[in-house]
C-alpha cells in the first residue's frame, strides 16, 4: 500500500461537482429510495464533509461509526460536537449503554426505516462512518437466509438496494498517517484521559464494550500506571493506523465507491 490514492483511482475532491452529483440524485426518477454514503478511513474528514452536504441540501446525517452509539463516549470517538448536533439532526449516536453490544444487523434494523421516513419527506439522508461492514450490509441488501448465512441482493443482481452515491474519502499514506497521529494528539489534549476518569467513576466497568474501543483501552491501561502518556498517545496512533489499514482493505470489495482525495 504504497500509494492509497492511486491504489483507489481517486479524483481531487471538488465540492461543486459533489453539490451537482447530489443535485442529480434528488432530480432522478428512480423507484428506489435514494441515499447518499460518505465514508473512508478514519482522519479523512467524513463528518466535516457529511455536515456540509447536510446543511447544503437541508437534509439529516446517519452515523455508521461502531463506537458512536455509545453515551459519554464522546472525545475519543470524535463524535459531533453539541453545536454541530443542534444544526443538523444525527441518527445512531448516544443510543446505547456501554456494556450493551452492538452488530451489523442491528445497525441495519435501525438504519432502514430511517431511510425510508427521510425519503418520505422528500429528503436523501447521508450515512457517514467508517465501519465498513455495516455500509456495506446495508446499500447491499444483505439479508439472513435459512442455515444462518447472509444473502447480498448486489451480488445476485449486481445492483444496490438503493439508489445511491458512495463517495470514499482517500489520501496519501503519508499525509493520512500525519492526520492521525495530529488527531490522536488532540484527542489527549481535548480531555480523553479526563472522560475516561469520569466513564470509570461513574461505574463502567473498563471490560465493557466501549471501553475496548481504540483509544479507551489504551487510556484505562494508562490510569492502571501500565504506560507513559507519551507511550500512550503512541499506541493509540498505532492503533489507529492499523484500523486505518484494515478499513481500506474492506473498502477494496466494494467496487461502486467513487473515491475522492482529500
Amino acid at each position: 500500500m504504497k500509494n492509497i490514492v492511486k491504489s483507489f483511482d481517486a479524483e481531487l475532491l471538488d465540492l461543486t461537482k459533489l453539490f451537482d452529483s447530489v443535485k442529480s440524485l434528488y432530480l432522478a426518477d428512480t423507484p428506489r429510495e435514494k441515499l447518499i454514503v460518505i465514508l473512508g478511513a478514519t482522519g479523512t474528514g467524513k463528518s466535516s464533509l457529511a455536515m456540509t452536504l447536510a446543511e447544503e441540501f437541508g437534509t439529516e446525517i446517519i452515523s455508521a461509526d461502531s463506537m458512536a452509539v455509545y453515551r459519554g463516549f464522546n472525545v475519543g470517538t470524535a463524535k459531533p460536537a453539541r453545536a454541530q448536533l443542534e444544526r443538523v439532526r444525527h441518527h445512531m449516536i448516544d443510543i446505547l449503554d456501554a456494556d450493551e453490544k452492538f452488530s451489523v444487523g442491528e445497525f441495519v434494523r435501525r438504519a432502514r426505516p430511517i431511510i425510508g421516513e427521510l425519503n418520505l419527506r422528500g429528503k436523501i439522508p447521508i450515512i457517514a462512518g467508517g465501519t465498513g461492514l455495516y455500509i456495506q450490509a446495508l446499500v447491499e441488501g444483505y439479508e439472513l437466509a435459512a442455515g444462518k448465512s447472509f444473502v447480498s441482493h448486489y451480488k445476485q443482481t449486481g445492483e444496490l438496494i438503493y439508489a445511491a452515491r458512495v463517495f470514499g474519502l482517500t489520501a496519501e499514506r503519508a499525509q493520512l498517517y500525519d492526520r492521525i497521529n495530529r488527531r490522536t494528539e488532540q484527542m489527549f489534549a481535548a480531555g480523553l484521559v479526563d472522560e475516561v476518569k469520569s466513564l470509570l467513576a461513574s461505574g463502567i466497568s473498563p471490560t465493557a464494550q466501549a471501553m475496548l474501543g481504540i483509544g479507551y483501552k489504551e487510556t484505562v491501561e494508562y490510569l492502571r500506571g501500565d504506560a507513559t502518556l507519551d507511550d500512550t498517545i503512541e499506541k493509540v496512533a498505532q492503533a489507529t493506523r492499523n484500523f486505518a489499514k484494515r478499513q481500506l482493505t474492506w473498502y477494496r470489495r466494494m467496487k461502486y465507491i467513487r473515491w475522492l482525495k482529500i
